[in-house]
């Protein structure tokens, strides 16, 4: 079965998704469209817009066939994580055909060019950028100074616009699946994920306000029980920015109130963001450099279900395939402390949404087979 694989959030899903998928499927005539979703946590830093169960049934029914779970110490990190984990679980099938990708160049040799450049100078990079980052420079703005300065004709728009660094990581990590990727329509097109949440607040402001103090709260108690050099192993710290928290968390009453506080320009807002996320969830480097990745089914329709029995009859998966967390536990312990991560970050998110804490469990809940018209 001839098939494409896609690496999402769907927060929540919109038309430029759907405009993806169709243009990959009639263009690469694919039978199937395979999904890696992030789950209750998402890359920016922050809870989904709504529960991972529901934004994987409402990607099924709007033309994606199989969706399973990018784990959380992926899903809530950078783009060479978010990327090292999307990709590994697409390729952990073994018989995904094509990597598919939005990118705003929608140039597939300029992007494999610079990732190529990336990662034939990722040493001489890292140790410029760490420089750069102890003169107060943000890791963006250093890696694309650092680029800059090796030289060697890179375009440094594909390591400076949010898609194509995320499309340069993609295509620095993929080995078996051929890649494609398409010029991002812009917000003349189509709605943007931001948009969308945006106008749901509005809509409701109370309770997401409501959503946004849960969080906080959370989150600055987490800051506050984690010890100095507990916080520096956090995945997103460096630079001084854990030291910096812990003094300013105690003057601030919101997430956007210590954004205003920690402004600088070795702090994106988004790594801030990241860093509480990571915080709150346990998120270090330990648990993301020994991570083992693994394919959680979400949903599926049922092409997608005739997908899985091909996987499972050609026994071409490198990956343990779950669909029951409890099975999956006791029969892959390996996988346990990165499965663990997805676990609690599900029972977080119920408690922040009022979401019954055992029925909406990952223990309880599991993927159903839905029927597309």
């Amino acid at each position: 079965m001839k098939s494409i694989g896609i690496v999402a959030e769907f927060n929540p899903f919109h038309k430029g998704h759907q405009f993806l998928i169709e243009e990959a499927r009639e263009a690469l005539e694919a039978e199937a469209v395979i999904a890696v979703m992030s789950g209750s946590f998402v890359q920016r830093g922050e809870p989904a817009a709504f529960d991972k169960w529901t934004r994987a049934e409402e990607a099924v029914k709007n033309g994606v066939n199989l969706v399973v779970e990018l784990p959380a110490v992926f899903a809530c990190s950078s783009a060479e994580f978010f990327a090292r984990g999307g990709v590994g679980v697409l390729e952990g099938f073994g018989c995904v055909d094509w990597l598919v990708f939005g990118s705003e160049s929608g140039d597939l040799e300029m992007l494999q060019t610079a990732a190529d450049f990336l990662s034939r100078h990722e040493e001489e990079l890292l140790r410029q950028v760490s420089v750069l980052m102890k003169e107060g420079m943000s890791f963006p703005r250093a890696r694309q100074a650092a680029a800059a300065q090796l030289g060697g004709g890179l375009d440094l728009a594909a390591v400076s616009e949010p898609n194509n660094i995320l499309a340069v990581e993609y295509l620095r990590h993929v080995k078996r699946m051929k890649p494609w990727t398409m010029k991002r329509q812009g917000d003349g097109h189509h709605s943007s994920a931001s948009q969308i949440r945006s106008a749901l607040m509005a809509a409701d402001p109370e309770k997401w306000q409501a959503r946004q103090r849960g969080y906080w709260q959370m989150a600055a108690a987490a800051v506050l029980r984690t010890d100095l050099p507990a916080l520096d192993e956090i995945l997103s710290a460096g630079g001084g920015l854990s030291d910096k928290l812990k003094k300013e968390i105690r003057y601030a009453s919101s997430v956007d109130e210590l954004l205003s506080r920690l402004k600088s320009k070795a702090y994106t807002h988004t790594r801030v963001r990241r860093m509480l996320a990571q915080t709150l969830l346990g998120i270090d480097r330990r648990s993301v450099n020994q991570a083992q990745l693994y394919i959680r089914v979400l949903a599926f329709d049922e092409t997608g279900a005739a997908f899985l029995r091909d996987v499972k009859k050609q026994k071409c998966a490198g990956l343990p395939l779950i669909t029951n967390v409890n099975r999956g536990l006791r029969e892959y312990p390996q996988i346990r402390d990165t499965l663990e991560k997805d676990i609690l970050a599900s029972d977080i998110y119920n408690l922040l949404t009022g979401r019954d804490l055992y029925s909406c469990s990952d223990y309880v809940k599991g993927p159903k087979p839905l029927k597309i018209p």
